[in-house]
Formats: structure tokens, C-alpha cells, sequence
């Protein structure tokens, strides 16, 4: 019988599974579970931003909703891992560690790996706003095209109301598209400090784009240039983490007590998002958190653990399905209250639907998403279809 852990641990293509990185998913998808949480239960009980005051406000550093309103943190230390991700094997190349990257296959990898799932639930979704919600599909047709396309944002100015959660989708879309020809552009700088000072160029330029774009320009707020910096962390801390491989094998405690300082500094300086040191200090709050997963003692031992690091590599499909699960369930759940405050009751929602958001996240990935994962499925499946042809027309 094929282990839970087989079942669910990610296929990679890679020989070098790094499960920190997991890990590191693990948090970034937890946050923003709970965010979205939140924000489908207080509008099915009708506070929605009264849910706010009620939990202590916005500006009490002691209060749960302080915490609360920060958690979609997650989404911006998802494009750091990403950026770690589609870094290694454009870094190995033009550091001299490894083969050069076949532009054909990375974009195909990433057509045939994420396109699927994304498809899947743009349809069932769009289904359900037609059947559920009686949206015509003269209505929805150009969310669904525009969506389809990772352009909704640039060109409604807004998310996505099939699944709004995407519009992060849009901006990580953008980033694939971008990475071959920024490393391409990047190394054809010889001079190193050149190199380096247009690194940190690029970096100020993009949290100025979006210091000035948040919230006023909603059509390009969302874009790879506002969230360019983000991404970034995680291609300095590839850089770092391939030159220096030996420096991370031994684990200290010391690191964990940076490990704690950056989360904390990431819920800190989060807010307001426009302000310019806000972002400043929340990138390096980020590396923080990416050299304590990886240095910590404590830290190392959570983000490698089997459980965290399994959650962490389903997350693109929990962060897909979480949200429009979520304004179900409490559909039916929200009645629950154990008569002590909101947060009591929101913190029981959050102990019933997330195991029920989990297990239907296990299915889908099983079934959808891990199969992509598999770099030639298509032709296994062209080959599949092919043989049962033949036997039906034997």
C-alpha cells in the first residue's frame, strides 16, 4: 500500500528536493488561509470590517486583528520563493554549476505543470457562478477570457470574480515570462559591481513603482513591476545559497532568534504597503525568514518537518481552491459560535473548515495537479487514449 508521504510529496524533476522550501510554502499558504478565512466568515455574519474592531482594531499591536489584516503577507513570500525557484537552474548555468537552461522546455515545463490545475478550476468555477449564482454567461465570458489569459488585472483594473485569489497568478505569469531574458541581461553585465549596482537599481525602482501605483493605478499596481523587489529576495538568496552550500549545513540556534526577529518584522513594517521603507525592510525581513528556515536549529527542524513540508508542496492547489471553498462552507458553518467574542468563533471556524478545505485540497491535487508534475504526461496520455482506441475498434 503507497505511503501518505508518497502520496503527497511533491515529484520534481530535480534530483536536489529541498524541503525547507516546502516549508517555506507551508507558511506563506498558511497566512494566507487564515486571512481569507477571516474575511469569508465576518462577511457571512454580516461584521466583515467590524470583525476588526470587535478583535481589539487595526493599530493595537496586542490585538488579533492587528495580526489578522497582515496575513496575506504570504502571497509576497510566495514570489520570493518563487524566485528562488525559477532562479537555480538559470544561476547554475551562468554560474558555471550546471547545463544551460532549453528556453523551449522551461516555458513548456511551466505551460503543462501550472496550466492544467488553473484551467481546471477557472471552469468549475465559472460553472458554479453560472449555475449557482445565475451569472450569465454573456457576464462572465470576459472574466473567464481575460483570466485565462493571466490579464484580468491589467485589463479590469481588478481580481478576477471567478476566483479572485489569481490576480497573484497574473503577477507570478508575469514573472516566468520575464526571468529568461532578465538573467540573459543580468550576466551580459561583465563588470561584477556594474552587475550589482543594477541588482539594487532594479530593486529601489521596482518598491517605488509600487509605492506610487498602490491603490491608484489599480491596472498595473498588481504587475510584475510593482512586486519585482519580492521576487528578487529569492533569486539573491539562490545566488547565495549555490556559491555557499557548505555554510548551510550546520544549524545554529542563533539563527533562530533572527528567524523570530523577521517574522515579526514582516507583520511590522507590512503595513502601510505603499510606504517605501515599509517594503524596504520587509524584503530583508524575508531573506531573514529564508536564512532561518535554512540555518536554524528550531526553525530548520519545523520547515523540514514531513507534515509542514508536505502541506507546503500542495499549496498552489489549496491557495486555487481556498477561497471559493471557503464563502461555501461558512454558508453552513457560520451559525457556530461558542458565545465567548468573534475570535473564539472565528478560531473554531478555522479548527472545522481548513481540515475540510485540506482533504479536498488532498483530492484535488492527487488527482490534478501531482500527475502534471510529471513532465511527459502528455504523451502518456495521447498514448493512453491511443491504446484504448485501438482496443474499442479491435
Amino acid at each position: 500500500m503507497i505511503s501518505l508521504k508518497k502520496l503527497l510529496q511533491r515529484s520534481t524533476q530535480s534530483t536536489s528536493f529541498i524541503p525547507e522550501i516546502d516549508g517555506l510554502r507551508f507558511f506563506a499558504i498558511i497566512t494566507v488561509v487564515f486571512f481569507h478565512l477571516n474575511t469569508a466568515y465576518s462577511r457571512q455574519i454580516g461584521m466583515d470590517d467590524l470583525a476588526i474592531s470587535v478583535m481589539g482594531g487595526k493599530d493595537n499591536i496586542w490585538a488579533p486583528a492587528w495580526w489578522i489584516i497582515r496575513l496575506d503577507l504570504g502571497v509576497k513570500v510566495f514570489f520570493a520563493i518563487s524566485g528562488f525557484v525559477l532562479a537555480l537552474p538559470f544561476l547554475k548555468y551562468y554560474l558555471q554549476l550546471g547545463k544551460k537552461v532549453a528556453i523551449g522546455d522551461y516555458f513548456y515545463r511551466r505551460l503543462t505543470r501550472l496550466e492544467p490545475p488553473f484551467v481546471v478550476t477557472l471552469l468549475f468555477f465559472s460553472l458554479v457562478h453560472y449555475v449557482v449564482f445565475d451569472t450569465s454567461i454573456g457576464e462572465l465570458q470576459p472574466h473567464f477570457w481575460a483570466g485565462l489569459v493571466y490579464a484580468h488585472v491589467l485589463l479590469f483594473g481588478a481580481p478576477s470574480p471567478i476566483n479572485p485569489v489569481t490576480w497573484s497568478l497574473e503577477t507570478e505569469a508575469q514573472f516566468y515570462m520575464l526571468v529568461p531574458a532578465f538573467f540573459a541581461l543580468l550576466f551580459a553585465i561583465r563588470n561584477v559591481y556594474i552587475r550589482y549596482v543594477f541588482l539594487l537599481l532594479v530593486f529601489l525602482a521596482s518598491i517605488w513603482f509600487r509605492s506610487i501605483t498602490f491603490n491608484v493605478y489599480p491596472h498595473v499596481s498588481s504587475t510584475i513591476l510593482a512586486y519585482f523587489s519580492n521576487f528578487l529576495m529569492g533569486i539573491l538568496f539562490a545566488w547565495f545559497f549555490l556559491l555557499n552550500r557548505s555554510f548551510f549545513e550546520s544549524k545554529k540556534i542563533g539563527w533562530d532568534i533572527l528567524g523570530v526577529a523577521s517574522v515579526f518584522l514582516l507583520f511590522l513594517v507590512y503595513k502601510p504597503q505603499n510606504n517605501f521603507l515599509n517594503n524596504v525592510w520587509f524584503n530583508m525581513a524575508t531573506l531573514g525568514l529564508f536564512l532561518a528556515a535554512f540555518k536554524g536549529r528550531l526553525f530548520n527542524r519545523f520547515f523540514s518537518w514531513t507534515p509542514v513540508y508536505l502541506i507546503g508542496g500542495m499549496c498552489y492547489t489549496i491557495y486555487l481552491l481556498h477561497y471559493a471553498f471557503f464563502h461555501l462552507i461558512v454558508k453552513f458553518t457560520g451559525g457556530w459560535s461558542l458565545g465567548i467574542n468573534y475570535f473564539t468563533d472565528f478560531l473554531l471556524q478555522a479548527l472545522v473548515v481548513i481540515p475540510v478545505i485540506l482533504g479536498i485540497s488532498v483530492l484535488f491535487y492527487v488527482l490534478i495537479e501531482k500527475p502534471c508534475m510529471d513532465k511527459n504526461w502528455p504523451q502518456k496520455l495521447i498514448a493512453f487514449l491511443s491504446s484504448k482506441s485501438k482496443i474499442k475498434g479491435a
